[in-house]
């Protein structure tokens, strides 16, 4: 039965939910011909006593049936697997009686019938894989509820994510565009060690589909059951348990415009006995990179021919002579050198007047290569009649590489140099450089390890209670290297700004002077190999040991039901560990500033589910009504305590006509690293308002006097499922959240506009070190901080404001809108059609960047999310053929970066499907499917982007068609 269970759910896209003994030991004949779904599935469980419930748009539950005696029981033929959804008896245990059937799902700690009341959207691998999707990370990307602002591949090599720290260019989730921080993703329910610069987000791309069971998630406010983080929502990957047979997978992808080529192949097994079962898989997957000369709206930062801007740089080659702006303070381009010549024989008349602008974009990608290999084994043993015992691990490794822009700077010039010209009659001159032309690119590599493993054990109680204790522990490291980079120090030895260094073996007096005054390759190998001798590497850790305790089981009879309850306690250990080195300056590499921390977490939890009026027992009106509360109490051994409740109620006034509405609030704690970081000191170039840019020094590190991010959520939803109209599912979700205190960068985040606007004041130091010694002084203190990595050979005069852009408790965020979700299946020309729908449309998306300034309406602007998301889908199975079509729509919105403010427009793309899955014959358990994204090969729309990408990464991407073939075998 159960491998025709998996076939079915396989064929129709249904998910069935049951406990492995419901159907472990039964057999039925195969079924041949045409069928309706609702009608095979009749035919499948006729005489066994199973019965079906629906419980939720395209999920159904199976309960009840005689059991099988075990002396009855029959050895699985090989090659057949439990239904793909089906939850393992670690999630879903012993009844508390014959005829009900109770899961737990994400958003609850309880055992249910028909699971938590609560909106919950269910991915089933196989719905992902008709949507045309390689992976987890890409199939999450594309809800409409998911923000892809942050945590991102491309948002991190565009610039476009200002607000996390994605230094392995990992794939997370970001709900209501809430923050990829304020995201709990849990892999079978539990925790994993965190990603990124600061170990606060989960990457999906170590998770590859292969081992994917379902997703489900929970797009509201749920620290009242798992704690911190799930502010935005919850994400809960349930990974493939119980298998028998193999399943062999291959897929290749590439894109029509080129780049992106995609390659992927995974291998499962599974073994079942009539105690137990175990499954062991591996998955490899090579992607290679997306360059910005491959994409025409990425070639040049030169955005004039889409209607944009020039946001060319001036460090160029040949160079840009750059002086004081008598009125803004600020260095500007005054003069370029020209062209065709090689600075030996430069006279100040030659210099052009303005300046010489080079395309930073140059050589640089938008999607790095990615190579990842993971490893992953389940198993699960009945100890005694009441007692199961479980253990899973995982190990995953993941390495990438990209290429960055080349190197640049800005070098002050004196005429021990004898290339040296200044065309005012100066005693120096200072000139902006890129390297590019004869360095090339910055090379950038990286490797992530993570593991985790879990262990634990159920133990049925009396009078249908059950016990649940695990342990597990997770780590994830991550090693960065950045090369091809200027060492400053060696730099100025070669411009003869500084002595020759008695710890190198580089002379002037032997290799010569750096030549900045000529055009092309004007310098020889041996000074090149010298001053690109500079790198940073930086190492990352993040791990969790955990151990929790839970009890769930029925109190007392009421009108409605059993009336459950569920209690629990936890502890957690946190460890995250940052450390580096660079060689930036100096003649040696210098330890970057270590972050070395840890803290405990303690909790109890209870929740309460109260039926308090049922099936049969209600009146018109009044046919339904439950009643769920939970509440959470953490304790931080860093910071202090948070206690977080959630109150649901379950309204069902007529048959199929449901009202569901919840209050609950919600907390983030502060990342290790936000609090215990040390300061940074770096340089960069920000807009100052008046059409120029203004170099400044940017602050930077942590903040020990945090307090947790706390939030209030409230959500409506009216769902119908008429009895009329099989297989019908409509829902309206009203959703708000306001998110107070938010640790922030607000100057980091809004960089773009710290310098020309008010409301970023308490951020910025307007300095003048040109003609002030104590500002002069300020920036040399901080040019010289252990933590800084400004290259000495930046004049102090060069920068014109200190901008702090540390940790703060600043911001506050409302979120508020609609979600729309619907789904039909039904009958067509001899085969079975399924539809679908899911929209999400934001009403509000207002930030408060400090307590006392004014809320900014941030909905449908650039960088932001847009008002209208949405994604409806149609699929059509005959026989062993399917094909399902897809069409996915971004609502246009507004660039306010730019000045004057402009339009960027909406994007509609169309996704295809082909698929063949075999049944007899030559064909049997293999499937085919041929996917095409993107089908008519759509560009995302303009965007006037300041970094010189063309298009928002938050709002789209930039591989245009994809064509991809999988291949699935099972024996």
């Amino acid at each position: 039965m159960s491998a025709a269970l998996e076939a079915y759910g396989r064929i129709t896209g249904r998910q069935l939910l049951y406990r492995s003994e419901t159907v472990q030991g039964r057999v039925v004949r195969g079924l041949q011909g045409r069928f309706t779904a609702d009608d095979a599935l009749r035919r499948i469980l006729a005489g066994t006593g199973i019965q079906v419930r629906r419980s939720g748009a395209n999920t159904f539950i199976l309960s009840g049936g005689r059991t099988v005696a075990p002396a009855a029981q029959k050895k699985q033929p090989k090659g057949s697997a439990r239904a793909s959804a089906t939850p393992s008896r670690a999630s879903t245990p012993a009844k508390s009686s014959p005829d009900e059937e109770t899961i737990v799902v994400v958003g609850s700690n309880l055992r249910r019938p028909g699971g938590t009341s609560t909106e919950v959207i269910t991915l089933t691998r196989a719905e992902i894989e008709r949507a045309g999707a390689g992976s987890l990370a890409e199939a999450i990307a594309g809800l409409p509820q998911n923000f892809g602002g942050t945590a991102t591949e491309d948002t991190s090599l565009t610039s476009a994510d200002t607000r996390s720290l994605n230094n392995s260019l990992a794939s997370g989730v970001n709900l209501r565009g809430l923050g990829s921080d304020a995201t709990l993703t849990l892999v079978n329910g539990r925790r994993v060690a965190g990603s990124g610069g600061k170990g606060d987000f989960t990457d999906l791309s170590l998770i590859p589909l292969l081992l994917v069971e379902r997703v489900e998630v929970l797009p509201d406010g749920a620290s009242a059951i798992y704690g911190s983080d799930a502010v935005g929502g919850v994400i809960n990957v349930v990974l493939r348990k119980s298998f028998t047979g193999a399943e062999t997978r291959v897929r290749v992808g590439a894109s029509t415009q080129g780049g992106g080529e995609d390659v992927q192949a995974g291998q499962l097994f599974g073994l079942s006995w009539r105690s137990g079962h175990l499954i062991a898989a591996y998955d490899y997957e090579r992607r290679e990179k997306l360059g910005a000369w491959q994409r025409r709206f990425t070639q040049s930062a030169d955005l004039r021919p889409f209607g944009g801007s020039d946001w060319r740089l001036f460090f160029s080659n040949p160079a840009t002579i750059l002086d004081v702006d008598p009125k803004t303070r600020a260095l500007v381009p005054m003069y370029g050198v020209p062209v065709g010549q090689n600075g030996s024989n430069l006279k100040a008349q030659d210099f052009l007047p303005g300046g010489n602008f080079q395309n930073q974009l140059e050589g640089s990608d938008i999607l790095p290569t990615q190579e990842h290999h993971v490893g992953y084994a389940a198993a699960e043993q009945e100890l005694a009649p009441k007692v199961r015992l479980f253990a899973e691990g995982r190990f995953a490794q993941r390495k990438y590489e990209f290429d960055g822009p080349g190197a640049v700077g800005a070098f002050q010039i004196t005429p021990i140099n004898p290339f040296f010209v200044s065309p005012t009659g100066a005693s120096s001159t200072i000139v902006a450089y890129s390297f590019y032309d004869e360095l090339g690119p910055s090379h950038n590599v990286g490797r992530v390890q993570a593991w985790s493993g879990t262990a634990g054990a159920q133990v049925d109680g009396p009078a249908g209670w059950l016990a649940e204790l695990y342990v597990n522990a997770a780590r994830e490291r991550t090693s960065t290297r950045s090369e091809n980079l200027l060492n400053s120090s060696y730099v100025n030895e070669a411009l003869g700004s500084s002595p020759d260094l008695p710890q190198t073996s580089f002379s002037t007096a032997h290799d010569g002077f750096l030549n900045l005054f000529g055009s092309g390759r004007v310098n020889s190998p041996a000074i090149l190999d010298f001053i690109s001798q500079g790198f940073t590497a930086e190492r990352f850790r993040s791990q969790i040991r955990a151990a929790n305790v839970k009890a769930d089981g029925p109190l007392f009879a009421l009108p409605g039901g059993k009336a459950r309850a569920a209690i629990g306690a936890s502890i957690r250990d946190e460890d995250f560990l940052r450390e580096g080195e660079s060689f930036l300056s100096g003649v040696t590499p210098v330890s970057l500033s270590r972050t070395d921390a840890s803290r405990t977490v303690k909790a109890v939890f209870a929740e309460v589910l109260l039926p308090l009026v049922g099936d049969g027992a209600g009146s018109p009106g009044l046919r339904r009504v439950e009643v769920t509360g939970a509440v959470r109490h953490e304790s931080y051994s860093d910071f202090g305590s948070t206690t977080n409740p959630k109150v649901s109620l379950l309204w069902e006034p007529f048959s199929g006509v449901s009202l569901i509405g919840s209050y609950g609030t919600s907390f983030r704690a502060p990342a290790l690293r936000e609090l215990r970081d040390r300061l940074g000191v770096s340089a960069t170039q920000l807009p100052n308002g008046k059409g120029g840019q203004t170099p400044v020094i940017f602050l930077s590190g942590g903040n020990p006097d945090l307090q947790p991010e706390r939030a209030k959520s409230v959500n409506a939803s009216l769902r119908w499922v008429p009895p009329s109209v099989p297989r019908l599912t409509l829902q309206a979700t009203y959703f708000a959240t306001r998110f107070r205190g938010r640790i922030e960068q607000p100057a980091l985040e809004n960089s773009s506009l710290v310098l020309g606007s008010p409301a970023y004041a308490p951020f910025v130091q307007f300095v003048n070190p040109a003609t002030s010694p104590a500002d002069r002084a300020l920036v040399l203190d901080l040019m010289s901080r252990p933590g800084s990595n400004v290259p000495s050979f930046f004049p102090p005069e060069l920068f014109q404001a200190i901008v702090d852009g540390r940790y703060v408790n600043s911001g506050e965020l409302f979120v508020r809108g609609f979600d729309l979700l619907a789904s039909h299946s039904f009958p067509l020309g001899g085969g079975t059609a399924n539809g679908s729908l899911n929209a999400t449309y934001l009403i509000d998306y207002k930030r408060r960047l400090t307590p006392i300034a004014a809320a900014v309406d941030q909905v449908a602007t650039i960088g932001n999310p847009t008002d209208l998301r949405a994604r409806g889908s149609f699929g059509w199975t005959k026989g062993a053929f399917g094909y399902y079509a897809g069409v996915n729509y971004v609502h246009g919105y507004i660039d306010n970066i730019s000045v004057p403010a402009r339009p960027v427009g909406s994007w509609t793309t169309a996704d295809l499907q082909l698929r063949y899955d075999g049944r007899s014959g030559p064909w049997k358990n293999i499937s085919v499917a041929l996917s095409i994204q993107n089908l008519f090969d759509t560009d995302p729309p303009f965007a006037n982007r300041r970094s010189g990408h063309g298009y928002d990464a938050t709002n789209a991407d930039p591989l245009g068609r994809y064509i991809s073939l999988q291949v699935t075998t099972r024996w």
